[in-house]
């Protein structure tokens, strides 16, 4: 009879102890799948409206009061200034520009606010004076917050990562 017991007791301290181990392992940062998804297409859209250089549709993954800073450190302050932003650039140097996003990580701070980590690969860019700028990969860091349901960009900081040295 003790030993059934025993066999009893340990079998739960094991369901105890792997359960939580096994429902990490599928989900590692706690963060609820639907919030993931909907981060994900966040991410989508935006480089879907960036690719079809369409400011307006870009403009609306951002808050209203988003801030969004150029890797020239210059910030933009709220959708509508986004939006005129990239008008001009868009039919401008940047109207062959195509961007492919990558998430590198996504954290929920709170239940309300999420950071997000991008890898951005670009071509098609030119430089003011109109000559070809070299595809290069940057860093997206984005601030996103849930408002009436839905994630929005509301801090976005873009950097260029250095390029690769030649090979010897």
């Amino acid at each position: 009879m003790v030993w059934l017991h025993m066999k009893h007791t340990s079998c739960a301290f094991l369901f105890i102890l792997l359960v939580p181990t096994i429902l990490c392992a599928q989900n590692p940062t706690g963060l609820p799948e639907k919030d993931s998804a909907s981060i994900r297409r966040v991410v989508t859209g935006f480089a879907d409206s960036y690719n079809r250089h369409d400011a307006q549709a870009l403009a609306r993954w951002f808050t209203q009061d988003a801030d969004f800073t150029t890797t020239q450190g210059v910030t933009i302050h709220g959708r509508r200034l986004i939006d005129e932003h990239f008008e001009p650039l868009f039919s401008g140097r940047l109207k062959s520009v195509h961007r492919t996003l990558s998430v590198r990580s996504i954290r929920l701070l709170t239940p309300e606010v999420a950071s997000v980590n991008i890898e951005c690969e670009v071509s098609g860019a030119k430089k003011t004076d109109g000559s070809e700028l070299a595809n290069h990969k940057g860093l997206y860091a984005w601030i996103l917050t849930r408002q009436d349901g839905q994630w929005l960009i509301n801090v976005f900081h873009e950097s260029d990562l250095p390029s690769a040295p030649p090979s010897p």
